[in-house]
């Protein structure tokens, strides 16, 4: 164990301290944010659309981050939307107005949606032989920090809701701080010029085949689908349980469940990986699994055990679907487009977030919650059916190398 931890290289350490620092502070607002929108006296809906907005400039970022990624410089792009972050965190604690709130916060949701594929293709370039691990490093890390966040985050905006600002704020000038002295521009190049097949000196990339890019949008369709099922458990979930008679606190515990899950069973699942020799593709089918099995377990099972079940169930698949399929396109990518295609991957959840909380309250009005938890159900087997087929399409060889490309 301490052994295979050794292997893993510094950088890519401070690189997980850095995102477990940045999680703390995002954690601080993010299950705090319908609440302060109605202290400006606005309704669910005005705040269910003001996040739908944020969404969505989020997803125009992750596609941004992962072509600066490509086209510029990672670290530097980086550098500036982690500063850009701040200074916005900064100004939302100091001013408050409503007009002004929620055009930060749309500003803020295309920052934080350029650095996320970031993070997730610099740990791939960092450690190019580290393949799923250095993917899943960067996922626990995230939940790391988000787990300590969620639980601080309230202590913070019961004093103030500026105090949250500022804390998300200190957290991304820590992140900068560790980020920029453990990892430079020089050792991103070095570490990409090392990686088998990259790019030639004359400047020619491999081109992308079109079966790689329809294997690629199949994996982020169908991981999107299951991030609209997962929505459900941070929004309608929660009236489905207090129409059981289980009170909205005992419903809460349930993401004490969920970080516990994650943290004490990641030695379990990676002790099932290795000893059944699990491809990454057998790891999100399994997940795609999991999580129509914990929807199944909460639609016959409609009892606060039945729900702790469904969601230890729901976090174990989470935690192989989560990193899965970000390895999976880390894979699939070709030397130089790294960060494109972790930016469409990430694109997809951006979609699913963006979407899921409308199309869940939708089905959950129009058709009662054993509907919309059995629409949930056919989504996951649809994302299964994307799992399975995606190879069919893509190849060993997901780039075909031009005549000046020296091999």
């Amino acid at each position: 164990m301490l052994e295979s931890l050794r292997a893993y290289p510094r950088a890519l350490w401070m690189m997980a301290l850095s995102v477990t620092i940045s999680a703390i502070g995002e954690s601080f607002l993010w299950p705090l944010t319908t609440a302060y929108i109605e202290t400006f006296g606005k309704t669910l809906t005005a705040a269910g659309t003001v996040l739908l907005c944020q969404y969505a400039t989020m997803l125009l970022g992750n596609l941004a981050g992962g072509w600066l990624f490509d086209r510029w410089s990672g670290r530097k792009t980086l550098v500036l939307s982690i500063t850009a972050a701040m200074l916005i965190l900064l100004a939302m604690g100091t001013w408050r107005s409503f007009p002004l709130y929620v055009g930060l916060l749309i500003v803020l949701g295309f920052c934080q949606g350029t650095f996320w594929p970031i993070q997730r293709a610099l740990s791939t370039v960092i450690w190019p032989s580290g393949g799923r691990r250095a993917i899943n490093m960067i996922y626990v890390a995230n939940n790391l920090g988000v787990a300590v966040g969620a639980a601080t985050g309230g202590v913070l905006a019961s004093h103030s809701f500026s105090m949250a600002f500022y804390g998300n704020a200190l957290s991304y000038l820590l992140f900068l701080a560790i980020f920029m002295s453990n990892v430079s521009e020089s050792h991103v190049q070095t570490a990409k010029s090392t990686k088998p097949g990259s790019a030639s000196p004359s400047g020619a990339a491999p081109k992308v085949k079109r079966e790689t890019w329809v294997a690629l949008w199949l994996l982020t369709i169908g991981l999107g689908l299951m991030v609209v099922t997962y929505s459900q458990w941070q929004t309608t979930m929660s009236m489905y349980v207090q129409s059981t008679g289980i009170s909205l606190s005992s419903y809460s515990v349930l993401w004490t469940v969920n970080g516990l899950v994650i943290v004490l069973l990641q030695p379990l699942l990676s002790w099932c990986i290795r000893t059944y020799s699990w491809s990454l593709q057998t790891q999100i089918l399994i997940a795609a699994g999991l999580f129509a099995l914990a929807m199944t377990t909460v639609m016959f099972w409609p009892s606060y055990a039945g729900f702790v079940i469904g969601m230890v169930i729901l976090t174990m698949g989470e935690m192989l679907a989560w990193p899965g399929v970000p390895a999976l396109a880390a894979e699939m990518a070709v030397p130089g487009r790294e960060g494109m295609f972790q930016g469409i991957v990430t694109s997809g959840q951006s979609a699913g977030r963006m979407v899921g909380p409308l199309f869940g309250a939708f089905l959950f009005e129009a058709a009662s919650a054993q509907g919309m938890i059995g629409f949930m159900i056919v989504l996951c087997v649809v994302a299964a059916v994307f799992f399975l087929i995606y190879n069919k399409f893509g190849s060993k060889k997901s780039f075909s190398v031009p005549r000046n490309f020296d091999v």
